[in-house]
Protein backbone atom coordinates (compact mmCIF):
# COMPACT_ATOMS: atom_id res chain seq x y z
CA UNK A 1 0.00 0.00 0.00
CA UNK A 2 1.46 3.21 -1.08
CA UNK A 3 1.69 6.20 1.56
CA UNK A 4 -0.98 8.70 2.38
CA UNK A 5 -1.28 11.95 0.67
CA UNK A 6 -1.27 14.81 2.97
CA UNK A 7 -4.38 17.01 3.02
CA UNK A 8 -3.80 20.68 2.55
CA UNK A 9 -4.10 22.78 5.57
CA UNK A 10 -7.81 24.15 6.23
CA UNK A 11 -8.42 28.28 5.59
CA UNK A 12 -7.18 30.34 3.05
CA UNK A 13 -3.35 30.67 2.65
CA UNK A 14 -1.32 32.78 5.01
CA UNK A 15 -0.07 34.72 2.51
CA UNK A 16 -3.20 35.44 0.77
CA UNK A 17 -4.66 37.56 4.51
CA UNK A 18 -1.19 39.71 3.96
CA UNK A 19 -2.19 40.29 -0.27
CA UNK A 20 -5.82 41.21 0.51
CA UNK A 21 -4.51 44.23 3.33
CA UNK A 22 -2.31 45.12 1.03
CA UNK A 23 -5.16 45.85 -1.78
CA UNK A 24 -7.45 47.57 0.68
CA UNK A 25 -4.71 49.76 1.27
CA UNK A 26 -4.16 51.07 -2.14
CA UNK A 27 -7.40 50.97 -2.99
CA UNK A 28 -8.42 53.53 0.63
CA UNK A 29 -4.72 55.46 -0.62
CA UNK A 30 -5.66 56.05 -4.16
CA UNK A 31 -9.65 57.16 -3.31
CA UNK A 32 -8.16 59.59 -0.62
CA UNK A 33 -5.77 61.26 -3.17
CA UNK A 34 -9.08 61.46 -5.86
CA UNK A 35 -10.90 63.22 -3.09
CA UNK A 36 -8.37 65.81 -2.76
CA UNK A 37 -7.86 66.72 -5.99
CA UNK A 38 -9.16 69.60 -8.09
CA UNK A 39 -11.29 68.12 -11.07
CA UNK A 40 -11.13 70.67 -14.26
CA UNK A 41 -14.49 70.11 -15.24
CA UNK A 42 -13.53 71.73 -18.86
CA UNK A 43 -10.74 69.51 -19.56
CA UNK A 44 -12.31 66.67 -18.67
CA UNK A 45 -14.76 67.30 -20.81
CA UNK A 46 -12.90 68.00 -23.55
CA UNK A 47 -10.52 64.83 -22.98
CA UNK A 48 -13.61 62.71 -22.76
CA UNK A 49 -14.92 64.00 -26.11
CA UNK A 50 -11.57 63.37 -27.75
CA UNK A 51 -11.73 60.02 -26.47
CA UNK A 52 -15.06 59.55 -27.62
CA UNK A 53 -14.20 61.05 -30.91
CA UNK A 54 -10.76 58.69 -31.36
CA UNK A 55 -13.19 55.31 -30.75
CA UNK A 56 -16.16 56.35 -32.66
CA UNK A 57 -18.24 56.57 -29.39
CA UNK A 58 -21.83 58.53 -28.89
CA UNK A 59 -24.00 59.89 -26.76
CA UNK A 60 -26.91 61.96 -26.03
CA UNK A 61 -26.42 64.56 -23.43
CA UNK A 62 -29.58 65.87 -21.86
CA UNK A 63 -29.92 69.85 -22.75
CA UNK A 64 -30.77 71.43 -19.33
CA UNK A 65 -32.06 74.62 -19.26
CA UNK A 66 -33.61 76.71 -22.65
CA UNK A 67 -30.79 77.82 -24.88
CA UNK A 68 -29.62 81.50 -24.46
CA UNK A 69 -28.21 83.32 -27.50
CA UNK A 70 -24.50 84.78 -26.22
CA UNK A 71 -24.94 88.45 -28.44
CA UNK A 72 -27.53 90.02 -30.07
CA UNK A 73 -26.99 91.67 -33.56
CA UNK A 74 -29.50 94.07 -33.40
CA UNK A 75 -30.73 95.85 -29.65
CA UNK A 76 -33.77 97.61 -31.85
CA UNK A 77 -36.05 96.72 -34.10
CA UNK A 78 -35.75 97.55 -37.73
CA UNK A 79 -39.03 99.23 -39.01
CA UNK A 80 -41.21 97.63 -41.49
CA UNK A 81 -39.29 97.61 -44.81
CA UNK A 82 -41.17 100.46 -47.44
CA UNK A 83 -43.96 98.27 -49.70
CA UNK A 84 -43.26 98.10 -53.64
CA UNK A 85 -46.89 99.22 -54.23
CA UNK A 86 -45.66 102.69 -52.02
CA UNK A 87 -42.94 103.53 -54.85
CA UNK A 88 -45.06 102.47 -57.42
CA UNK A 89 -47.93 104.82 -56.72
CA UNK A 90 -45.38 107.89 -55.68
CA UNK A 91 -43.97 107.47 -59.40
CA UNK A 92 -47.47 106.70 -61.42
CA UNK A 93 -48.52 110.05 -59.44
CA UNK A 94 -45.10 112.16 -60.35
CA UNK A 95 -44.87 110.69 -63.56
CA UNK A 96 -45.76 113.67 -65.19
CA UNK A 97 -43.01 116.03 -63.16
CA UNK A 98 -40.64 113.04 -63.70
CA UNK A 99 -40.75 113.70 -67.31
CA UNK A 100 -40.24 116.90 -67.57
CA UNK A 101 -36.94 117.43 -64.88
CA UNK A 102 -39.34 118.56 -61.98
CA UNK A 103 -38.79 115.61 -59.94
CA UNK A 104 -36.72 112.37 -59.62
CA UNK A 105 -37.23 109.48 -57.58
CA UNK A 106 -34.79 106.96 -55.82
CA UNK A 107 -34.74 104.32 -53.36
CA UNK A 108 -32.06 103.32 -51.04
CA UNK A 109 -32.54 100.48 -48.14
CA UNK A 110 -33.69 103.68 -46.04
CA UNK A 111 -36.40 104.18 -48.38
CA UNK A 112 -37.62 106.58 -51.17
CA UNK A 113 -36.43 109.90 -51.61
CA UNK A 114 -38.62 112.45 -53.74
CA UNK A 115 -36.15 115.34 -54.78
CA UNK A 116 -37.66 118.63 -56.20
CA UNK A 117 -35.45 121.02 -58.00
CA UNK A 118 -35.75 124.25 -56.14
CA UNK A 119 -36.34 126.48 -59.02
CA UNK A 120 -39.60 124.45 -59.32
CA UNK A 121 -40.16 124.91 -55.63
CA UNK A 122 -39.81 128.37 -54.42
CA UNK A 123 -38.24 131.96 -55.50
CA UNK A 124 -34.86 132.86 -55.17
CA UNK A 125 -34.59 133.28 -51.48
CA UNK A 126 -37.95 132.83 -50.36
CA UNK A 127 -40.19 130.18 -48.92
CA UNK A 128 -43.73 130.23 -50.43
CA UNK A 129 -44.76 127.66 -53.04
CA UNK A 130 -44.96 128.11 -56.44
CA UNK A 131 -48.16 126.76 -58.22
CA UNK A 132 -46.36 123.70 -59.84
CA UNK A 133 -44.67 123.08 -56.58
CA UNK A 134 -48.22 123.16 -55.01
CA UNK A 135 -49.65 120.74 -57.44
CA UNK A 136 -46.93 117.96 -56.73
CA UNK A 137 -47.39 119.01 -52.75
CA UNK A 138 -51.21 117.98 -53.09
CA UNK A 139 -50.46 114.72 -55.31
CA UNK A 140 -47.98 113.39 -52.39
CA UNK A 141 -50.37 114.68 -49.49
CA UNK A 142 -52.92 112.57 -50.92
CA UNK A 143 -51.01 109.69 -51.41
CA UNK A 144 -49.21 109.60 -47.94
CA UNK A 145 -52.41 110.38 -45.83
CA UNK A 146 -53.30 106.88 -47.26
CA UNK A 147 -50.15 105.42 -46.57
CA UNK A 148 -48.98 104.50 -43.09
CA UNK A 149 -45.45 105.67 -44.02
CA UNK A 150 -43.01 108.41 -42.19
CA UNK A 151 -42.35 110.94 -43.76
CA UNK A 152 -38.65 113.64 -43.70
CA UNK A 153 -39.11 117.09 -45.39
CA UNK A 154 -35.45 118.53 -45.90
CA UNK A 155 -34.72 121.90 -47.11
CA UNK A 156 -31.08 122.36 -48.92
CA UNK A 157 -29.34 125.10 -50.43
CA UNK A 158 -26.06 126.34 -51.98
CA UNK A 159 -23.08 128.25 -50.20
CA UNK A 160 -24.55 131.41 -51.43
CA UNK A 161 -24.63 134.04 -48.82
CA UNK A 162 -28.54 135.54 -48.19
CA UNK A 163 -27.23 139.14 -47.17
CA UNK A 164 -30.92 139.16 -45.39
CA UNK A 165 -32.89 138.37 -49.07
CA UNK A 166 -36.64 137.34 -48.22
CA UNK A 167 -36.27 138.20 -44.94
CA UNK A 168 -33.54 135.38 -43.80
CA UNK A 169 -30.16 136.41 -42.33
CA UNK A 170 -28.84 132.94 -43.35
CA UNK A 171 -29.61 129.69 -45.43
CA UNK A 172 -29.82 127.93 -42.36
CA UNK A 173 -33.28 129.82 -41.51
CA UNK A 174 -34.53 129.88 -45.30
CA UNK A 175 -33.66 126.44 -45.92
CA UNK A 176 -35.63 125.01 -42.30
CA UNK A 177 -38.36 127.51 -43.06
CA UNK A 178 -38.86 125.78 -46.62
CA UNK A 179 -39.18 121.99 -44.76
CA UNK A 180 -41.76 123.59 -42.43
CA UNK A 181 -43.89 125.02 -44.64
CA UNK A 182 -44.18 121.69 -46.41
CA UNK A 183 -45.29 120.14 -43.24
CA UNK A 184 -47.38 122.51 -42.10
CA UNK A 185 -49.42 121.92 -45.42
CA UNK A 186 -49.62 118.42 -45.44
CA UNK A 187 -50.93 119.35 -41.67
CA UNK A 188 -53.27 121.20 -42.01
CA UNK A 189 -54.83 120.62 -46.09
CA UNK A 190 -54.40 116.29 -45.49
CA UNK A 191 -54.11 115.87 -41.78
CA UNK A 192 -51.28 114.19 -41.77
CA UNK A 193 -50.56 112.82 -38.27
CA UNK A 194 -47.60 115.08 -36.97
CA UNK A 195 -46.02 112.26 -35.34
CA UNK A 196 -45.19 110.82 -38.92
CA UNK A 197 -43.71 113.84 -40.05
CA UNK A 198 -40.65 115.64 -39.52
CA UNK A 199 -39.13 118.77 -41.02
CA UNK A 200 -35.22 119.69 -41.46
CA UNK A 201 -33.30 122.42 -42.61
CA UNK A 202 -29.73 121.24 -43.65
CA UNK A 203 -28.55 124.73 -45.49
CA UNK A 204 -25.48 123.73 -47.77
CA UNK A 205 -24.56 121.01 -44.92
CA UNK A 206 -25.52 118.32 -47.76
CA UNK A 207 -24.63 119.35 -50.96
CA UNK A 208 -25.16 116.73 -53.79
CA UNK A 209 -22.11 118.78 -56.41
CA UNK A 210 -19.43 121.23 -55.61
CA UNK A 211 -21.00 124.42 -55.35
CA UNK A 212 -18.03 125.86 -57.61
CA UNK A 213 -19.92 126.12 -60.59
CA UNK A 214 -23.70 127.47 -61.48
CA UNK A 215 -24.94 123.63 -62.75
CA UNK A 216 -23.58 122.80 -58.88
CA UNK A 217 -25.38 125.22 -57.40
CA UNK A 218 -28.46 124.68 -59.17
CA UNK A 219 -28.46 121.07 -58.40
CA UNK A 220 -27.64 121.86 -54.60
CA UNK A 221 -30.93 123.70 -54.09
CA UNK A 222 -33.50 121.59 -53.55
CA UNK A 223 -36.36 119.53 -51.51
CA UNK A 224 -36.22 115.88 -50.69
CA UNK A 225 -39.37 114.10 -48.94
CA UNK A 226 -37.55 110.61 -47.62
CA UNK A 227 -40.34 108.20 -46.96
CA UNK A 228 -39.86 105.46 -44.64
CA UNK A 229 -41.91 102.32 -43.40
CA UNK A 230 -43.66 102.62 -40.15
CA UNK A 231 -41.27 102.98 -37.57
CA UNK A 232 -38.18 103.25 -39.47
CA UNK A 233 -35.51 105.54 -38.34
CA UNK A 234 -36.86 106.58 -35.22
CA UNK A 235 -39.19 108.99 -34.18
CA UNK A 236 -40.88 111.61 -36.29
CA UNK A 237 -40.89 115.12 -34.75
CA UNK A 238 -43.38 118.16 -35.75
CA UNK A 239 -43.58 121.18 -34.06
CA UNK A 240 -46.28 124.40 -34.79
CA UNK A 241 -43.97 126.52 -36.07
CA UNK A 242 -45.38 128.76 -39.03
CA UNK A 243 -42.76 130.10 -40.83
CA UNK A 244 -45.08 131.89 -43.74
CA UNK A 245 -47.40 134.03 -40.54
CA UNK A 246 -43.49 134.38 -38.67
CA UNK A 247 -40.74 135.66 -41.85
CA UNK A 248 -40.61 139.23 -40.51
CA UNK A 249 -40.08 138.70 -36.66
CA UNK A 250 -36.25 137.01 -36.45
CA UNK A 251 -36.48 134.65 -39.44
CA UNK A 252 -32.80 133.67 -39.04
CA UNK A 253 -33.45 131.97 -35.10
CA UNK A 254 -36.74 130.25 -36.05
CA UNK A 255 -35.61 126.36 -36.17
CA UNK A 256 -38.54 125.34 -34.43
CA UNK A 257 -37.66 121.47 -35.70
CA UNK A 258 -36.05 119.48 -33.37
CA UNK A 259 -32.90 118.07 -35.28
CA UNK A 260 -31.48 120.41 -37.51
CA UNK A 261 -27.79 119.50 -38.48
CA UNK A 262 -25.54 122.70 -37.56
CA UNK A 263 -22.86 123.07 -39.71
CA UNK A 264 -22.51 124.23 -42.97
CA UNK A 265 -22.71 127.91 -44.20
CA UNK A 266 -26.05 130.16 -46.07
CA UNK A 267 -27.46 129.29 -49.23
CA UNK A 268 -30.39 131.17 -51.78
Amino acid sequence: MGAKKKCPPVGAPAWMCTFADMMSLLLCFFVLLLSFANMDETKFEEVSGSLEKAFGTQRDRPLLGTPMGQEMISKEFAGQPIDLTVQVQIVQSLAEEMKDGMVEVEEDENGITVRVKDSVAFDSGRAEFKPQFRAVLDKLGKLFAAMQVDIEVSGHTDDTPLKGRGGYASNWGLSTARAVNVVEYWVQNYKIAASRLSATGYADGRPRAANDTAVGRAKNRRVEFRVRGKGNGGEAAFEGFNPMTEQDSAPANSAPVSGAPVSGAPEN
